[in-house]
């Protein structure tokens, strides 16, 4: 027996060719600049950003918010500083601002301006240009790692509640040097050291900002940790004790936007002058890349086979390489299943069979005990060249015994 392919190329159906229009490039380039907004603005709602509400990953606070809308809580979350002074803030509203990362010098006195008719503003775990911009009379005083206790009289906090996370602490940013007060007056501090630096900081209501609360540890209220410690029970009096939380997230575009008057201040914190041009620069070279690499070298073309090789060298080709490798177990696999196939389409066995039936069926078939068909069809296999030939005699001698029933 012989195995050939056809001489002849088969015939294919010409397919239109691909063309690059203005549409599609445009419509790259837009996808491209989507992307790299997208990424330099920390993702969508919800991407995972620390302690965003929306986010159910492990950096997320989605967990917390959920408990807050079950208590009765009317949550609100908003991501550019315009959204933040569309939302209603009376005394019955707490502003959270629970990122600070894109918060721009002009951002922070808008929000600070509109939040100062809410009954209480929070700040999770802001740093010094953030309390500076918002105008908050406080300074980082280093960190503490591993449980605090509060060690606090407050409506906030408990004496015994701990906080087992990373923490930032805070003092007045008038005794830095160690000469004044360690909390501004009137300020209450739990979770504090020796010095009196705090992880939360309590300070009244002033005339143009409200009872203002920092947090000097977000990851406290993230999903993975806010079930630790007094976590959950300092988060939610700090964000529950309202009808209504606005609970804001600066995005990018809040770096550089103009100030309460319109004004617009030049900040060495906003979107740098390069940014728009470096994103359609990138664009470009991905679209280049795109027609470089997407280019068509013409349709595939069929040729016959050069040589025909027939059926029984295969076959023997393989052989040579068993014996070479003195695969005993391989070969008496290829040569039983061979001779289970072969039976099995004289018998008329479908090919999802099991082991017993083939058995039962070639036993009755040739008068044969079913210990003895099951040895030869799916017995050890060989541990030399003589048990080998040895089995390939009895398979045939089987297959002959099948024919003749």
């Amino acid at each position: 027996m012989t195995t050939q392919l056809p001489t002849a190329p088969l015939p294919l159906t010409p397919r239109p060719r691909r063309r690059w229009g203005l549409a599609a490039l445009l419509a790259v380039a837009a996808v491209v600049a989507v992307a790299l907004l997208a990424l330099s603005t920390g993702g969508p709602a919800g991407s995972g950003r620390l302690a965003d509400p929306e986010s159910s990953r492990r950096q997320g606070a989605r967990a917390i918010a959920e408990v807050l809308r079950q208590q009765g809580v009317d949550l609100e979350i908003v991501r550019t500083i315009t959204d933040l002074e569309a939302a209603r803030a009376d005394r019955t509203t707490a502003v959270v601002i629970g990122s600070f990362d894109h918060l721009g010098e002009a951002a922070a006195e808008r929000a600070i301006g509109h939040a100062s008719t809410a009954r209480r503003l929070v700040l999770l775990e802001p740093g010094d240009l953030a309390l500076a911009d918002l105008g908050v009379p406080l300074a980082t005083a280093g960190g503490v790692r591993g449980s605090v206790t509060a060690r606090c009289t407050s409506d906030l906090a408990d004496p015994d509640d701990r906080l087992d996370t990373t923490t930032t602490l805070y003092r007045s940013s008038g005794s830095l040097d160690d000469r004044g007060p360690a909390l501004p007056s009137g300020g209450t501090g739990c979770f504090a050291d020796d010095d009196g630096s705090a992880a939360l900081v309590i300070l009244p209501a002033g005339s143009s900002r409200p009872e203002t609360v920092v947090l000097g540890s977000a990851s406290a209220l993230t999903n993975a940790q806010v079930s630790e410690a007094s976590h959950a029970a300092v988060g939610l009096r700090v964000l529950g004790a309202v009808q209504r939380l606005v609970w804001y997230l600066p995005s990018v575009t809040d770096l550089d936007v103009p100030d309460a008057s319109g004004e617009h201040r030049p900040s060495d914190r906003g979107v740098p002058e390069w940014f728009a041009p470096g994103v359609v620069l990138v664009a470009l070279a991905v679209v280049v890349l795109a027609l470089a690499r997407g280019r068509r070298l013409g349709r595939i073309v069929a040729e016959p086979l050069p040589v025909v090789v027939r059926a029984v060298e295969t076959t023997e080709a393989r052989g040579r390489l068993y014996r070479r490798a003195s695969d005993h177990d391989r070969a008496s696999t290829s040569l039983r299943a061979g001779a289970r196939s072969r039976v099995s389409t004289r018998l008329g066995l479908p090919a999802s069979t099991s082991t017993t039936a083939v058995v039962a069926a070639v036993a009755r078939a040739t008068g044969r005990a079913s210990e003895d068909v099951r040895d030869v069809l799916y017995g050890a296999a060989p541990q030399n060249d003589t048990d080998l030939v040895l089995l390939a005699e009895q398979l045939a001698q089987l297959e002959e015994d099948v024919r003749r029933a």
